[in-house]
């Protein structure tokens, strides 16, 4: 019995239920948000609610799981009573350092997108002989078989196929503040040139944490219908295939997007210094860094869309391993594995 555990960051299925399609087993939720999204776009999978620790908790006691799957550091907030193999899917590949907190230790099996984590994570200490396997990307699989159609994908949002889109996907405003909404978020959304969409693709906590620049997203997306705002969605992969174009800052977006080897330009909105680490996915494209360069930015990269080309090239093989569209099968082929060798004393 294989157990995937999601609480209410709606934003982290699509990092886990590509494996649990593949590889079976029962998805347990104390999210609200999560169960009605699993039910809505998941019913394949089953997927059980429980709205406090204590209940899920005895769930857990009941199915004894062989192993729980995580995207997030939620093992000790389980904190179960039998043994178990905790494993971590993790639910991006950015450069924030969020992936190199010490609790992964705390994980038996860490499962990798590419070269990159691999290299981060040996870099920090973090691996170790048997307690990882790099598998590629499942979120992006879909990309990498070639399933989605940019005219389709712009018509499925309600705007014109015939105009540029413009993805625009800042972070939310978390402690570190690396969100570009606060400097930039007014500009992007009150000066769209004629002639473009707009899709704004706001991090789900955005909605559920700062409600301030929320509201100012809300207001100025309703004055233009070119304009498409999505606050509160869960995966931002079918919403990129509509993009000619995305504008981001610190996150795994801007990683994301680089499976369909698009132009990219980024805001730095920093109020402290970013370490280089932070921002390695830079290169792939212009930064702005002064208020009213973003519009600019954005059409000299429209004019010359093979200018980081090779950038861009570069970056996706280091983040994506294998970038064939199964790296789903080659996470459950791992978790079968692991599990294995755990039951044969090897692990």
């Amino acid at each position: 019995m294989i157990v995937y555990y999601v609480d209410n960051s709606i934003h982290q299925i699509p990092s886990f239920i590509y494996i649990a399609k593949v590889l079976g087993g029962i998805v347990l939720t104390d999210g609200a948000d999560s169960k009605a999204i699993l039910d809505q776009y998941y019913p394949e999978v089953t997927a059980e609610y429980y709205p406090t620790r204590k209940e899920l908790q005895q769930r857990l006691r009941e199915l004894r799981p062989e192993a729980i799957v995580q995207t997030d550091y939620s093992k000790r907030y389980l904190n179960v009573d039998f043994e178990t193999v905790h494993i971590q899917v993790f639910h991006g590949t950015s450069d924030k350092t969020y992936g190199l907190k010490p609790q992964v230790r705390e994980y038996d099996l860490l499962l990798l997108a590419g070269e990159r984590s691999y290299r981060v994570m040996k870099k920090a200490g973090l691996l170790k002989d048997g307690n990882y396997a790099v598998i590629g990307y499942p979120k992006a699989d879909r990309v990498f078989r070639g399933e989605f159609n940019r005219d389709q994908a712009v018509k499925d949002l309600g705007l014109d196929p015939a105009f540029p889109t413009i993805l625009y996907a800042p972070t939310w405003r978390d402690a570190k503040f690396n969100t570009s909404l606060s400097k930039f978020g007014r500009e992007v959304l009150s000066q769209l040139p004629a002639g473009k969409n707009l899709i704004v693709k706001l991090h789900p906590n955005t909605k559920r944490y700062d409600r301030k620049n929320y509201r100012m997203v809300k207001e100025l997306s309703e004055e233009n219908p070119r304009i498409k705002l999505l606050g509160y969605d869960h995966d931002v992969i079918p919403i990129m295939a509509a993009a000619d174009l995305l504008i981001a800052d610190i996150s795994s977006v801007s990683h994301e997007y680089l499976s369909f080897d698009r132009p990219l330009v980024f805001l730095d909105a920093r109020l402290f210094p970013f370490g280089r680490l932070k921002t390695w996915v830079w290169r792939c494209g212009p930064v702005v860094r002064k208020k009213g360069e973003v519009w600019k930015t954005v059409e000299k990269a429209f004019a010359a869309p093979e200018a980081y080309a090779q950038e861009r090239k570069t970056a996706r093989e280091e983040i994506f391993y294998q970038p064939d569209g199964h790296a789903a099968e080659r996470a459950a082929e791992a978790i079968k594995e692991f599990l294995a060798k755990r039951r044969q004393g090897q692990a």
